[in-house]
C-alpha cells in the first residue's frame, strides 16, 4: 500500500512530458497545481472592499474584493454564508479568510471565502455616504420638488447608451404597452470617463425641447465602480435643474445611485421605467370598454324611464279630455272667490266693530270732552296774557288783563284788586 502512495505522488509531481507545447488543460492543470501547492494561498486572510455583490436564492455569495491596485471575484459558498455574523454590502471594508482556486472551464482564479470579519465602510461609500447628506441638507431630495409624471405621455424621452440593450428592452415595453408614444432616443455614455459629460449634455438637450412629456435615464447593472458616474456631484445637480419630470432606472433593484434619489421617481430597472411611465393601452382600452358600456346601459335606461313616463301621461285623463282639466279648475276659481269674498265681508264687519269700540274709548278720554262737561257744570277757565292757564289766586298782579272762558264765550277783564 506504501508502494502504491508513493508511485502516485511521483506520477503527480513528475514532469508533464510534451513536445514543447501545452493544451489548454496542461496549462490550467499546472496552474492549479501551483496555486495548490502554495501553502500561503492554501489559507490566506485579505482586507478589501466588497463590491458587485450578489447574493442567490441558492444561499451562495458571489461579489468581488478589491483596493486601491487590483480586485478578486470570490464566492462563500452557503455553508460558510450561513455562519457569517453580519450581512455583507457593497461598500464595507471587510477582513476575509479562505484560500485560492481555478476554475478551469472558465479559466479564472477565485477566492473561496470561508468567513467574513467587518471592517468598516470602504472609500467609495464613504464619499457616497457624505455627498448624499449634504445634498439632501441643501434640499436637493425633498418630496415638495419632486414633479408628478404625466398620466398619458405624448413624446418620451429616453438617455441611455446606444449599445447597449437597455434601449431595446425600454423600447420594447413603451412600444408594447403605450405604442401611441413617440419615443425620443438622446444617447450617451453610461460609463467610464466620458459618461459625465455626455449625460450632462443630454440632460441639457432633452430640457431645450418643449414637447417632451417625461425623461427616462437607465443603465442596466454593473458594479459600484460602475455605476459611479451617477453619483457626480455635478450631474445630480444638473438632473434637479431639469424641467422635465425625469425617472432613474440605473442597475438592477438593489443598486442606489444619488441620482435616484434627486430623481422624481426611481425605477428598480430600466424595464420597470418604462412599466412606470406608459399606461397599458390593453388596460386603458378595456377600461374604455367598460365605460362605454356603462353609458349605454345608462342610456338605454333613460330611454326605457322616459318611454314609461309618457304612456302613463298617455293614459290620464287631462290628455285624453282636455276641457275637464279646465271646467274643473272653473269651478275651483268661482269656489274661491265666493270664499274670499265673504272672509272678505266678515273682516269689514269685524273691523269696523273694533273701530267703534276705539271711537268709544278715544270720545271717553278726550279732555275736550272733560273740559265740555265741567263748563257745562258752572266751571270757567282763566288764561293771562300770553295765553297760560292760570291756577291760582297768587299769581295774579294788579293791572293784569286776564281773559276768562264760559261754555258759550269769553271775556276780558282787568283785575283792579
Amino acid at each position: 500500500m506504501q508502494d502504491f502512495d508513493e508511485s502516485i505522488e511521483e506520477a503527480l509531481n513528475a514532469p508533464i512530458e510534451h513536445d514543447g507545447v501545452l493544451s489548454v488543460g496542461e496549462l490550467s492543470w499546472q496552474i492549479a497545481r501551483v496555486l495548490e501547492a502554495d501553502p500561503i494561498l492554501c489559507d490566506v486572510v485579505v482586507r478589501g472592499e466588497i463590491s458587485n455583490f450578489k447574493p442567490y436564492s441558492s444561499g451562495h455569495l458571489y461579489f468581488t474584493l478589491k483596493d486601491g491596485n487590483a480586485q478578486i471575484r470570490c464566492c462563500c459558498w452557503k455553508k460558510s454564508a450561513a455562519k457569517l455574523q453580519f450581512r455583507p454590502n457593497n461598500g464595507d471594508r471587510v477582513v476575509a479568510t479562505g484560500h485560492v482556486e481555478f476554475y478551469a472551464q472558465r479559466g479564472e482564479v477565485s477566492f473561496i471565502v470561508t468567513n467574513l470579519r467587518f471592517d468598516g465602510q470602504g472609500a467609495l461609500a464613504e464619499a457616497f455616504e457624505r455627498l448624499k447628506n449634504e445634498l439632501d441638507a441643501e434640499g436637493l431630495f425633498a418630496s415638495e420638488r419632486k414633479k408628478l409624471l404625466p398620466h398619458y405621455p405624448r413624446r418620451i424621452g429616453l438617455i441611455t447608451s446606444p449599445s447597449g440593450a437597455v434601449a431595446h428592452d425600454v423600447v420594447t415595453v413603451l412600444r408594447r404597452r403605450w405604442p401611441v408614444a413617440t419615443i425620443v432616443f438622446i444617447p450617451s455614455a453610461v460609463q467610464g470617463f466620458s459618461a459625465v459629460p455626455e449625460l450632462m449634455r443630454a440632460l441639457s438637450w432633452a430640457g431645450a425641447l418643449d414637447d417632451l412629456d417625461v425623461l427616462i435615464m437607465a443603465r442596466g447593472g454593473g458594479s459600484a465602480e460602475d455605476l459611479w458616474c451617477f453619483n457626480d456631484e455635478d450631474l445630480v445637480r444638473a438632473a434637479s435643474r431639469c424641467p422635465i419630470p425625469l425617472i432613474s432606472a440605473i442597475g438592477h433593484e438593489t443598486d442606489f445611485t444619488l441620482l435616484d434619489f434627486v430623481a422624481d421617481l426611481r425605477a428598480p430597472t430600466p424595464s420597470a421605467a418604462a412599466e412606470l411611465v406608459a399606461p397599458d393601452i390593453v388596460d386603458l382600452q378595456a377600461a374604455l370598454y367598460q365605460a362605454q358600456r356603462r353609458m349605454f346601459n345608462a342610456v338605454a335606461g333613460e330611454v326605457r324611464l322616459s318611454r314609461q313616463r309618457l304612456e302613463a301621461a298617455r293614459r290620464r285623463k287631462a290628455l285624453s279630455d282636455p276641457t275637464a282639466r279646465l271646467r274643473k279648475s272653473r269651478t275651483q276659481v268661482a269656489e274661491l272667490r265666493s270664499r274670499v269674498r265673504d272672509a272678505a265681508r266678515r273682516r269689514v264687519k269685524i273691523e269696523k266693530q273694533a273701530l267703534t269700540a276705539l271711537r268709544g274709548q278715544l270720545r271717553a278720554l278726550d279732555p275736550q270732552r272733560t273740559l265740555d262737561r265741567a263748563l257745562e257744570r258752572g266751571f270757567v277757565l282763566v288764561r293771562d296774557e300770553n295765553g297760560e292757564l292760570v291756577t291760582n289766586a297768587a299769581s295774579v298782579q294788579t293791572g293784569q288783563k286776564l281773559t276768562i272762558h264760559w261754555r258759550d264765550g269769553a271775556l276780558q277783564v282787568t283785575i283792579d284788586e
